[in-house]
């Protein structure tokens, strides 16, 4: 991997999961809850019983659709990042 794509990669990152959270606060009152409600609620249905959003189970099924979404966000920023390079690149020769 070259320097951009870390470096784009890491910003990318960075700001998918900064994103979901603002999206998470800003929106918590009007699309009907938090991460924590919903993967409660997809778990509920899942399991064909109660799971409380203070499970243990719920907090990981939160981290892992966070870390998809900087994950997502990452590779999105690599891939900027080497493009805009390799321009900037190309303009020199």
């Amino acid at each position: 991997m070259s320097k951009p794509f870390k470096l784009g990669f890491i910003i990318g990152f960075i700001l998918g999961v900064a994103v979901a959270f603002m999206l998470d606060f800003a929106f918590r009152d009007s699309l009907g809850g938090t991460w924590f409600d919903a993967v409660s609620q997809d778990l509920s249905r899942i399991m064909g019983k109660e799971i409380p959003k203070d499970s243990p189970l719920v907090f990981i099924g939160v981290t892992t659709v966070i870390m998809f979404i900087g994950l997502i966000g990452g590779l999105l920023g690599g891939i900027a990042a080497k493009i805009v390079f390799d321009f900037l690149n190309s303009l020199d020769t």
